[in-house]
């Protein structure tokens, strides 16, 4: 049989045991004592940290409202000058504005006032070009120099005239539209009195002789110089010196360059409406059958050749064949007759 175990022996064996487990009870229990002593002290410096944390978060967000207060504070001040200069400025804009505006209506009158007058003096000019050619122009083509085109409506003057009360802006476009179409005007009787006046150059109106005239036979019945009997004159006669340059009196193509019996040596020009100039008793020619020559251009000299007493120009108009009075045509200030008829 084995051991057995007496009860002393159980009895010691279990005060054994109690005593160790009192002993590790006890051990646990001063373990548990200590890390609940570092639970709490840890606890007590995280609380610490916290308090620390809040106090330093109160501080920065306290900081932070009294920056984004100093900043408002700050926006709302430079708003406030802004708006006192805008208001400043606007009042400056206004008064520039009412004395550039005041400035550009005195110009604009000024303007209108002289363009009223322009516009008296193109009328002006108009009727006084409209005597002009009529009177420069031969009583056959008078007709030719004034508008017979029928034309009518109410009398209403052009007006150059601001209004105080209205935009400036307005004014201008109508001031604009005034001088665009006076100016259509103009450059119409500019291109009106040209052509009247390319007509007038292609007739034999100007002077044939580029001196003072001097008339000793004119247009009509005279008693012949030579036969000493009364004779058809079928032209005029100036007095120049052999040698003195002869002008053609209008734009017009040569028909004749050469000898013409009595004439001498003779030139003929055909112009516009009919017209033929005839130049006589010429001592040298300067031009040739077709060429194209202008009012004004040396066509020949004055000479004694044909039939003739003496130095002069014979002058000539025809139209469609048929003499006229040159006296009647001519366009020539300070011609003066010297003889009898």
């Amino acid at each position: 049989m084995g051991d057995v175990i007496t009860a002393d022996e159980q009895q010691a064996v279990l005060a054994q045991h109690q005593q160790q487990l009192a002993r590790l009870t006890q051990q646990h229990q001063a373990a548990l004592d200590k890390r609940t002593k570092e639970l709490a002290e840890t606890d007590a410096q995280y609380q610490k940290q916290l308090e620390r944390i809040a106090q330093t978060q109160q501080t920065a967000l306290a900081q932070r409202e009294k920056k984004q207060k100093d900043l408002v504070a700050s926006y709302e001040h430079q708003l406030a000058l802004m708006q006192v200069d805008f208001k400043e400025t606007t009042m400056q804009f206004s008064r520039e504005k009412k004395e550039i505006d005041a400035l550009y209506r005195k110009k604009l009158d000024a303007l209108n006032t002289q363009m009223a007058a322009m516009t008296n003096k193109i009328g002006e000019l108009n009727t006084l070009k409209e005597r002009f050619a009529t009177l420069a122009a031969p009583a056959p083509i008078k007709n030719k120099m004034s508008d017979s085109s029928g034309r009518g409506g109410p009398l209403r003057p052009v007006v150059f005239k601001s209004s105080p009360n209205a935009y400036l802006e307005d004014e201008l476009d109508y001031t604009i539209a005034k001088i665009s179409s006076l100016n259509t005007t103009a450059l119409g009787l500019q291109e009106l009195w040209a052509t009247r006046y390319q007509l007038l150059t292609q007739l034999p109106l100007g002077a044939p002789l580029p001196l003072a005239l001097g008339l000793n036979s004119n247009f009509g019945p005279r008693v012949d110089p030579i036969t000493r009997t009364v004779a058809q004159h079928s032209g005029i006669d100036f007095v120049a010196k052999v040698g003195t340059a002869i002008l053609a009196a209008g734009n017009g193509t040569v028909l004749q360059a050469g000898w013409d019996g009595a004439y001498g040596l003779t030139v003929q020009i055909k112009h516009a409406e009919g017209y033929i100039s005839k130049y006589a008793h010429a001592s040298k020619l300067n031009v040739t059958v077709g060429q194209t020559v202008t009012r004004g251009q040396k066509i020949a000299e004055v000479g004694l050749t044909g039939r003739t007493t003496g130095a002069h120009l014979h002058f000539e108009v025809l139209r469609h064949g048929q003499f006229v009075n040159p006296m009647q045509v001519l366009v020539v200030p300070g011609s003066k007759r010297t003889a009898t008829e």
